[in-house]
């Protein structure tokens, strides 16, 4: 089981489900689910947040690291689709996605990412 770390600033502002954390609530709108998210593999980081936040600005406000210490994901929920984007660490992604499953992601949602991938999407992209 990867572990999995949280910022309190983040805890501050959800309802923290633990046996599968994309199921949280948004306390201050229960209707926003969590829509991008930061991981950081090494340490189990985990930041995320509600729509449009940027993945900049997650980092900035609750990360530790840089920016590309971290594998930055989208989940396109009409779509069943999670997108990793913008790493070369192969590695990196198939923890994060070992994560996802093992945060309750089903494996009827493809998590997906890469050339072929960020093309399929690339309407969906724009401006994310």
């Amino acid at each position: 089981m990867i572990r999995i770390s949280i910022a309190q600033r983040i805890q501050d502002n959800w309802l923290i489900n633990k046996r599968a954390l994309f199921s949280s609530i948004y306390k201050h709108d229960n209707t926003k689910r969590i829509f991008k998210f930061c991981c950081q593999t090494e340490s189990g980081e985990l930041l995320f947040d509600i729509p449009y936040t940027h993945h900049k600005i997650m980092i900035l406000n609750y990360g530790k690291g840089k920016f590309d210490d971290y594998i930055r994901g989208i989940c396109f929920w009409d779509k069943q689709t999670i997108y990793l984007r913008g790493h070369k660490r192969e590695d990196w992604l198939k923890q994060t996605e070992k994560m996802l499953r093992q945060q309750g992601i089903s494996k009827n949602i493809r998590i997906a990412w890469g050339i072929k991938a960020a093309e399929e999407l690339k309407d969906d992209l724009r401006g994310l």
